[in-house]
């Protein structure tokens, strides 16, 4: 009998940027990056209209695998794609997010001594046509 998705998530597989595959992913994460502006007059006391005018999205990801993240162009655009699994990999749990127009921002590196070094990288997306949401997320 098939297990019906948990509701919950762990771990992250086939993280990849272009065809870049990024392995050893530690942490990582989606942005909607959603900005309001409130407003009130008159002789309102409360916030009266509360509205979205920016949308940002973003995607931060943390890999021991150093290399593969320093060696990226930054500035270079393609789409990020990521799956993050269900707790007990029943179907219907993953979350699927892609990135499209994800542009490598930074990546930054640390290491302590007789530790594992890992690096964040960034990335943001825009739309082409400047309507189309570039952050897509669906279920799997």
């Amino acid at each position: 009998m098939a297990i019906g998705a948990t509701g919950a998530q762990i771990n992250w597989e086939g993280v990849e940027y272009g065809s870049n595959p990024i392995k050893r992913v530690t942490s990582g994460g989606f942005s909607l990056g959603g900005q309001l502006i409130r407003f009130k007059g008159d002789t309102d006391r409360y916030t009266s209209i509360i509205a979205n005018v920016n949308n940002e999205p973003s995607a931060t990801f943390t890999t021991a695998d150093v290399g593969s993240l320093m060696t990226i162009a930054t500035s270079g655009s393609a789409t990020l794609a990521a799956t993050l699994k269900d707790a007990l990999a029943a179907t219907g749990g993953d979350v699927v997010f892609s990135l499209v127009n994800a542009v490598y921002e930074t990546a930054d590196t640390t290491a302590q001594h007789a530790q594992f070094g890992t690096v964040t990288a960034t990335w943001q997306g825009y739309a082409a046509d400047g309507m189309t949401n570039p952050l897509s997320i669906s279920r799997a």
